[in-house]
């Protein structure tokens, strides 16, 4: 799925440093396109590339300079050059470089100074200069952002603890200077709040833009001789013949002409075990060769690799998925322009309409409802709606961390409680990604660890996941320990050697048929052992069959318990996979999913969620791999496994479950919901008071003092209750 496509060729482009999430990216791109030097952007957050096609008849050098400081008003910045710096006059400041943690440890340094002398030292009155500043660094700290906000004519978070700060600031110069504290903890929490999101971004930023690296950037090109040349993938064309040697990474996709062997194609197709290919076989770009040699007949140049698309797919993805409108900027949208109006018609508009009725306005009439709407600023300050939002969210991304769950953003709690369908990737997510022994069956006068112990001796020196699996599985059940002389791997099909004097192998059914007089028996317990999501290796022994040793990606232990309690929230199920529908099926009998989509592609993930959201269902995706990047940014939220994920799934995702813990997932969800509930409450009980406080304002029943109660007292409150999310809790609220 490609990105927006531009009104024209870019004039310039550049990187964009500071680029924490994609509702960034966008508000980064809306400004610049804004900007009357410019024609069109687009800012792609997959690689953080800002394209700018320049206004007719602007001047190149105007434009970068509008969009520099476009970009820098909205706290990020442009990757350039020094020299580019200079030309613009752009250079930035030891000040400006560092702006963000200096604001920030002002503001700490003076809170705490602050409440040192308040409550260590007792001096109340000296505590306020040091709550002022560290207010007003604040306030600093978050002005570009606001005034950005107020540029796009939107009034988002940032406008809103703005209008909170500078309330609170009214509230304690017009006589309680108490509230001085409050604002500069609610504008410190939003600083530390704001930060730590950035962090968490940035921690895993970059390897997207690295994918590429998987594929290597020279391939052997073989030669009329028969000989090779080492040529740059960039030069070399569809219909060449490469050579991709044992321990490599195929460079480019294409098919296999001559040889077979066996290819990891886990950063393809998402699957752990090996596919063995021979020749017609297709391979792609970024997959790794385990064993033979094979000449390659390239089907795809470096730009149109199966890689190279997963690359532009992720980046497709976000550029087209629609940017998440936080529950307070939603909120802040609405609220903050009703309540300047409201001001704006109690200060103005009612004592001009009073004053034509009663044939003139005085200044005292002038004065009262001045007053008036001034005290309705102060009531309406949203000092306990904005503070009620993060530290909920900062409480409950403390509770999800503590149950080893990395939630990116507090939006995200939002996002999970609306998830209808939940779709997952098989191998490393619903399964362990480490094939293990399930069944051994013996034949004639053996006995299982007679098998395994053959099957071992001969897997010893292989380093395929399945041979791995066997010698584990020798070694756990102590079978008795043997040795293999003449061991030879044949690519694609077994090992072969000889064992106490005889010769055996292990490998597919078509290998032992060639090696051995297989029966009737030996083949149905194959096919069963097939059936049921295993891959079967045949022992045969002097010619003879000698056991049957089924080896599979064994389901996790908690997957089956994670599904029921999600089924129970009426989330439906559906299995993604990149594996035959076969296995898929019988992973998904086992753990009671009901849909599966096996067999499929990274673009056929991907299309598989975008059909799922044209229905109508808001999906989540859940998964670990690199093949799995395009269907986890396409997702209304993105769920990886964490530590065992691959980095660019972590990238791309907006969840991680940290300790690879799958039943950490149905948790993540009844935390979501009673986090939005609490968040819910809040902003109710703080409306509620301060409608009452605003009908007592209006009527001049009430003036600063009740203002005060209604903004401070409140903000405790809610405080206090968001605070509830750190605790674990089975209710819902």
């Amino acid at each position: 799925m490609p990105a927006r496509e531009l009104s024209a060729e870019p004039t310039f482009s550049y990187t964009v440093i500071g680029v924490d999430c994609p509702n960034c990216a966008l508000e980064v791109q809306n400004a610049i396109r804004m900007l009357r030097e410019v024609e069109d952007a687009r800012l792609v957050y997959a690689t953080a590339t800002l394209d700018v096609v320049a206004a007719d008849g602007v001047d190149v050098k105007d434009c970068k300079r509008a969009v520099l400081s476009c970009v820098r008003s909205c706290g990020e910045d442009l990757q350039m050059s020094t020299e580019e710096l200079e030309e613009l006059q752009a250079e930035r400041s030891w000040f400006d470089e560092n702006r963000e943690k200096i604001l920030m440890s002002i503001s700490a340094f003076m809170l705490v100074a602050g409440l040192v002398s308040e409550h260590v030292l007792g001096k109340e009155q000296q505590a306020t200069p040091f709550y002022v500043a560290a207010a007003v660094a604040g306030l600093v700290f978050i002005a570009p952002m606001a005034f950005a906000a107020l540029r796009r004519r939107t009034a988002d978070m940032n406008v809103l603890m703005g209008i909170a700060v500078i309330g609170a600031l009214i509230i304690g110069f017009t006589g309680d200077p108490s509230v001085f504290g409050d604002a500069a903890i609610v504008i410190f929490l939003d600083q530390v709040g704001e930060w730590l999101e950035g962090w968490s971004m940035r921690k895993t930023a970059g390897s997207v833009r690295e994918l590429m690296e998987l594929a290597p950037s020279v391939a052997h090109v073989v030669s009329p001789d028969g000989g090779t040349v080492d040529v740059q993938t960039s030069g070399v064309e569809e219909g060449y013949t490469i050579r991709v040697l044992p321990g490599e990474r195929v460079p480019l996709d294409g098919t296999i002409t001559h040889g077979s062997s066996s290819f990891n194609e886990a950063p393809v197709t998402g699957e752990s075990v090996p596919q063995d290919k021979g020749e017609g076989a297709e391979v792609y770009a970024g997959t790794l060769n385990t064993s033979g040699v094979v000449d390659v007949l390239v089907t795809a140049d470096e730009d149109c690799t199966t890689l190279a698309r997963i690359v532009s797919e992720v980046q497709g993805a976000q550029a087209e998925k629609a940017p998440y409108e936080s529950f307070v900027n939603r909120f802040a949208a609405a609220y903050t322009p009703v309540v300047i109006v409201g001001a704006l018609i109690l200060g103005i508009v009612v004592p001009v309409v009073l004053g034509i009725r009663q044939g003139g306005m005085t200044l005292e009439l002038w004065h009262e409802w001045g007053y008036r709407a001034c005290s309705l600023l102060v009531v309406a300050c949203p000092c306990a709606l904005v503070i009620s939002t993060p530290v909920s969210f900062v409480s409950a991304l403390t509770r999800a961390a503590r149950m080893g769950v990395l939630v990116k953003g507090g939006a995200y709690f939002d996002i999970a409680t609306r998830i209808q369908h939940i779709t997952f990737d098989k191998t490393g997510t619903l399964t362990t990604g480490n094939p293990s022994v399930r069944e051994v069956v013996a034949f004639g006068p053996a006995f299982k660890p007679d098998v395994l112990s053959v099957a071992a001796a001969l897997e010893s020196s292989s380093t395929h996941p399945l041979a791995r699996a066997v010698v584990e599985e020798a070694t756990q059940t102590s079978a008795p320990p043997l040795e293999a002389d003449g061991i030879k791997e044949i690519p694609a099909h077994g090992m072969l050697g000889v064992v106490a004097g005889e010769v055996c192998t292990v490998g597919k059914l078509a290998f032992a048929q060639e090696n051995a007089d297989i029966t009737p028996e030996v083949c149905a317990v194959v096919e069963r052992m097939g059936q049921s999501g295993s891959t079967a290796l045949v022992v045969t022994r002097a010619g003879k069959p000698f056991g049957v040793v089924a080896v599979a990606d064994a389901p996790r232990e908690e997957a089956r318990s994670a599904m029921e309690a999600l089924s129970k929230e009426k989330i439906s199920l559906e299995m993604l996979t990149g594996d035959n529908a076969q296995v898929a099926a019988s992973v998904a009998r086992e753990l009671g999913i009901d849909q599966v989509s096996a067999e499929l592609l990274p673009q056929e993930k991907l299309q598989r969620i975008g059909e799922l959201q044209q229905s109508g269902l808001r999906v989540a995706m859940v998964g670990d791999g690199i093949n799995d990047a395009p269907a986890l940014v396409k997702a209304d939220i993105g769920v990886t496994m964490g530590a065992a994920a691959s980095d660019t799934a972590l990238e791309v995702a907006d969840v991680a479950l940290l300790s690879n813990n799958l039943g950490e997932l149905p948790q993540f969800f009844a935390l979501s919901h009673r986090t939005m509930n609490v968040v819910r409450e809040n902003i109710a009980f703080a409306l509620g008071v301060k409608a009452v406080v605003f009908v007592l304002v209006s009527l001049g029943l009430a003036g600063m003092g009740a203002a005060v109660f209604a903004d401070t007292g409140v903000a405790l409150l809610v405080v206090l209750n968001g605070m509830r999310l750190m605790k674990p809790s089975r209710l819902r609220w």
